[in-house]
């Protein structure tokens, strides 16, 4: 049997003996679709396609039912791989041959949901899978943090903020100044960002201003917020107004930055006793949100992610909206530069980024985002000099984005050591990064370090299987596991670090075909 051998053996010894079975000699559609499994998990497009094939015509001839359920396990297979129009292409026909059958088309509309697909009635009526996903983060984190793991706790915390709605955001928000400071301090979130991607073991100035908060500030913040709860809402306009000046609250809102409620009231509330705020909440599906007013940051990051399902044009059109509703913020010049970026587009991209620092020169993304903009130029020096203008921004903020373009900026300037310093770092803090693998393969392979460079590749098979695949059958003709020798896994990386064009990004890894698909790389986690 096919699986059999495939389970037995490694990657190419499982592609062997799959490739010498013919589609036609499947007995049934389990058999072929777990050949189209095996032949997916391997990376080898040509025989994944013969065996959908034959799966397909052998469901046909059991009913229109049957040849649903394998156009959905198709769907999901191109789902993982992170391709949308073949996703959307067998999502139809799961809606055409089961008209009557919610469950299948509930499934259906899930896999177009993953691409950022808006939720058409026709497919299902379910809320977006990932923000369910968001809420067990945000539960999970409040297990670590019961059990003594806070640092555990905000990074889960900081996950769930990748995936959740812009309501799941604020309240996230919330969850991470209100567990920062029963275990840290008075910390906001980028400080508490910061801190997790910092050193394990915490300073001796820590310790103490730890110990400090926990025996004077706790008990008082405590007692504070049993007074506000009763309180608040009876303090007279008067009063707020001195503390909406002193917390520039005119200025936040105009900036946009985060997602926060339309009610001044409910706005500092929220930013000093964030605790007070989320037991007036309660939790899902109790929760009540109040109105939330606009934020520029979350509607051009959600834009941005569009791209996975639309046309570039169309993405690209709709940013100008935003820049009319929030004229003061740097945010839709960020997230339309690095989208050009994405699409290779470096000069538009500039543009972008300049606008941006022009309203606010030390918004520290904007001169990452000028660097990235060098490094595809090739002009490492130019490059390196606004890394550091972004460190300088922001010192305690300095994390993987940075550090994964400027690794890369070393490596192209012939600098392998310091390269490797800042790509394994960024590998570690933010595992998803399909191009600083890339990179940090390249640069160890130029070190010579093969055990570093041999584990560097077991991670991006593991990662990014239908990227190397695709690279590799373009730069080579070859199928992923007949990728073998180090000059033939070189083309393969370098043609992949030219289909991602710009990309550098960890929470939404896209790149294009020769054809001009774009693809999405889906984070395995």
């Amino acid at each position: 049997m096919t699986i059999d051998e495939g389970r037995k053996g490694g990657a190419r010894a499982a592609w062997e003996a799959l490739g010498r079975h013919a589609p036609a000699s499947a007995r049934d559609v389990n058999q072929a679709l777990e050949a189209a499994r095996l032949a997916f998990r391997l990376g080898d497009l040509r025989l994944f396609d013969a065996w959908i094939t034959q799966a397909l015509a052998l469901a046909t001839a059991e009913g229109p039912r049957a040849a649903a359920k394998v156009h959905l396990a198709a769907a999901s297979f191109e789902r993982s791989a992170g391709r949308f129009l073949g996703c959307k292409r067998h999502v139809e026909r799961v809606i055409a041959l089961a008209p009557d059958e919610p469950a299948l088309r509930e499934r259906a509309g899930v896999l177009l949901h993953a691409f950022g697909a808006p939720n058409e009635t026709s497919f299902s009526e379910t809320s977006h899978p990932r923000s369910a996903e968001a809420e067990a983060l945000v539960m999970r984190a409040r297990e670590k943090s019961a059990s003594g793991d806070p640092r555990g706790a905000v990074r889960d915390l900081l996950a769930a903020k990748h995936i959740a709605d812009e309501a799941q955001i604020w309240v996230i928000d919330l969850e991470l100044v209100a567990l920062g400071r029963r275990h840290f301090g008075f910390l906001d979130v980028e400080a508490l960002t910061a801190m997790v991607r910092g050193p394990d073991e915490p300073s001796r100035k820590a310790e103490i201003e730890h110990a400090r908060y926990r025996r004077f500030l706790a008990p008082a913040l405590d007692r504070a917020v049993r007074l506000v709860n009763r309180a608040w809402d009876v303090l007279p306009e008067a009063a707020l107004a001195p503390l909406a000046w002193g917390l520039r609250d005119a200025s936040y809102e105009e900036e946009g930055g985060l997602t926060a409620p339309r009610a001044r009231r409910l706005r500092l509330l929220a930013h000093l006793f964030p605790e007070a705020m989320l037991a007036r909440l309660g939790d899902p599906p109790t929760r009540t949100l109040p109105p939330l007013r606009s934020s520029a940051r979350q509607r051009a990051k959600i834009l941005q992610w569009s791209i996975r399902s639309r046309t570039p044009a169309d993405v690209l059109g709709e940013f100008d909206a935003i820049l009319r509703d929030h004229p003061r913020s740097h945010h839709p010049h960020a997230y339309r530069g690095e989208l050009l970026l994405w699409l290779g587009r470096v000069d538009e991209a500039e543009e972008d980024f300049r606008r941006g620092l022009a309203i606010q020169p030390r918004a520290r993304w904007l001169h990452i985002g000028m660097g990235a903009v060098h490094v595809l130029r090739s002009e490492y020096a130019a490059a390196l000099a606004c890394f550091q203008r972004s460190i300088d921004c922001a010192p305690a903020l300095v994390g993987p984005t940075l550090y994964g373009v400027r690794g890369e900026a070393h490596r192209l300037r012939g600098d392998h050591s310091a390269a490797v310093e800042d790509l394994a770092r960024t590998c570690r803090d933010t595992p998803s990064r399909a191009s600083a693998w890339v990179n940090l393969w390249l640069a160890e392979d130029d070190l010579g370090h093969t055990d570093a460079r041999d584990a560097a590749w077991k991670e991006l098979t593991r990662r990014a299987p239908w990227l190397l695949a695709d690279a590799a059958e373009e730069a080579l003709g070859l199928a992923l596991p007949a990728v073998e020798d180090e000059r033939e896994r070189r083309a393969t990386l370098e043609h992949a670090l030219r289909m991602l064009r710009g990309n550098r990004s960890s929470s939404c890894v896209t790149y294009f075909t020769r054809e001009g698909e774009l693809r999405t790389v889906f984070d395995v986690g």
